[in-house]
């Protein structure tokens, strides 16, 4: 007892700490016990009278009514008075004990309730018992003889403990007195092990944090280049484009890669318009393949035009793509800001060259030129980008030139790299089974984002020869785990690159292969002359003498 209220009740200090190890230690083995009493304890008053006076326990002469519980020392507790609670019969008196497990805790010891984080289902599960539920002599004996027993477990349950020392520090406390002392060899075994932990844990964090450090100031460098060299590009290179675009200076700086700001505005000059493609021309082809799509939707308004299986065929495979277009960016699907968009070009093109259709692998190259322009320079871009000679062989399945192609990637494969043209050529591993696919996306498909970005700065800028000396580097910069893989996962390897690829350190392997837009163009003039020379022999044996 700590005190008296104003009531010249006694009061009762509960540590909080106490009461919920005593309250979780009970109440998962004496649910029984406490449900058992509750539907004989809870009686309120029937008269509306309040309590007057104490009714006293045949074993103990103190007052058993019960005091609120006051804030005192700094420590919240709840107030709750509960002398005026009456008995069922309506007669004023007082509750003898309170149920807790399997014992009934005596409330002459002032036991209060405590706040949360008890659970207040617990709570209401005390059962406060009468002296008319135990008129009987043989029921009257088993409590008294309970409230005895809960009254001296209470005294220890609600007695003071010692503060609770940290969970780090229990590595140093001694044992109890019931097991063997420490061995001072073991003691000194068990600090040494915890300072080493300790220390691991802070140099650990160090290096995070000095890591974080690293990678802000990395960040932040790249972020003063990147502004830098867009001031650049804007006020020195784009006015006299036609001046300086194949300068030195520029080219070195073209190499580096381009600025996401200026990068759309410089593919655009790089490639030009050979086709004369006009804006307008893509708004007319976008409403040519919308009625398309329509007529598809339904074949009811197509009317006297009858629409191909050839474009219908287009626009499923369209549909189709457009759904797999860089899934992890979420912008190309449907409801996607770019969705709409990645259709109507390639729509567009479909409508305007027929003679090609669409071809898979088109979806990736359009969406790439989207994230860079607006959609009408992405439909002319596009156009003229499949008008290439590489692109026109691959995109048309012309064979006879895409086997040329691939007989130059060869020759430079097996002069660049021989260690793993052997081991390819050993696994019979043919560049049409990885090379088609790189092709026909522009590596968009197999690398991140970043790397391909840098890919076709330089591919705009040197043309196809670009295209097999960044297939060389990337052969060259992964060689060590191709030479020890087996063939099914080298395809798979090929297919999906890693996405950590350093675009820095793909374009170091790149420039050591040493493969030259001039190298690369007199190789590709001797193998089509080659190849014709043979096509007129075949035509001449084929043709019957007179």
């Amino acid at each position: 007892m700590n005190g008296l209220d104003d009531n010249n009740t006694p009061i009762l200090e509960v540590d909080i700490e106490e009461v919920r190890s005593v309250s979780e230690s009970s109440c998962s083995n004496d649910q029984r016990s406490v449900h058992d009493n509750t539907a004989r304890s809870r009686h309120g008053s029937q008269n509306g009278q309040s309590m007057s006076s104490s009714v006293h326990s045949s074993e103990n002469p103190e007052p058993e009514a019960l005091s609120p519980v006051s804030i005192t020392n700094g420590r919240k507790h709840h107030r709750r008075n509960l002398s005026n609670l009456t008995t069922g019969s309506g007669r004023s008196g007082s509750m003898d004990s309170v149920s807790l497990g399997n014992s009934s805790l005596d409330y002459n010891s002032h036991f209060t309730e405590v706040p949360s984080p008890i659970d207040t289902s617990t709570l209401e599960d005390i059962s406060l018992h009468d002296e008319e539920d135990s008129e009987e002599g043989d029921s009257k004996k088993k409590q008294n003889s309970a409230t005895s027993k809960m009254s001296s477990l209470a005294r220890k349950l609600f007695k003071r403990s010692e503060p609770v020392v940290l969970t780090t520090n229990l590595i140093f406390e001694n044992r109890p007195s019931n097991l063997p002392a420490k061995n001072p060899e073991e003691e000194q075994a068990q600090r040494k092990a915890y300072e080493e932990m300790v220390a691991a844990a802070k140099r650990k964090e160090v290096a995070e944090l000095k890591k974080k450090q690293r990678a802000a100031e990395e960040r932040k460098k790249y972020e003063e280049a990147v502004a830098a060299c867009t001031n650049v590009w804007l006020k020195e290179i784009l006015p006299e484009w036609h001046l300086v675009n194949h300068t030195k200076r520029v080219h070195n700086l073209w190499w580096r890669g381009l600025p996401p700001k200026v990068r759309g505005t410089v593919w655009k000059l790089a490639v030009g318009n050979e086709l004369q493609l006009t804006k307008n021309l893509y708004y007319i082809m976008v409403d040519r393949a919308q009625d398309t799509l329509r007529c598809c939707k339904d074949p009811s308004r197509q009317g006297r035009n009858v629409i191909k299986d050839e474009t219908m065929e287009n626009v499923r495979d369209i549909r189709l793509d457009v759904l797999r277009t860089f899934p992890n960016l979420c912008i190309f699907q449907e409801s996607g800001p770019y969705h709409d968009q990645l259709l109507n070009v390639l729509g567009a093109y479909a409508s305007y060259r027929p003679d090609v259709g669409y071809v898979q692998g088109m979806s990736f190259l359009t969406a790439v030129l989207l994230l860079n322009m607006d959609p009408a320079d992405a439909f002319i871009l596009l156009s003229n980008l499949l008008h290439q000679p590489c692109q026109r062989a691959f995109f048309r399945m012309d064979a006879d030139m895409m086997f040329v192609y691939f007989d130059v990637f060869n020759l430079f494969f097996e002069e660049a790299l021989p260690a793993l043209f052997n081991f390819f050529t050993h696994i019979q591993l043919t560049p049409d089974l990885y090379l088609i696919g790189w092709v026909f996306t522009l590596f968009s498909k197999s690398l991140p984002l970043d790397v391909v970005s840098r890919i076709w700065d330089v591919y705009f800028r040197d043309g196809d020869s670009f295209l097999f000396a960044a297939a060389l580097g990337i052969l060259r910069m992964y060689m060590p785990q191709l030479l020890h893989m087996e063939f099914e996962v080298i395809l798979q390897f090929l297919r999906k690159l890693p996405e950590d690829m350093s675009a820095d350190l793909l374009f170091e392997h790149i420039k050591s292969v040493g493969l030259t837009p001039r190298k690369f163009q007199h190789t590709m003039v001797e193998l089509v002359d080659m190849n014709n020379v043979e096509r007129r022999k075949k035509a001449a044996a084929l043709t019957p003498k007179n």
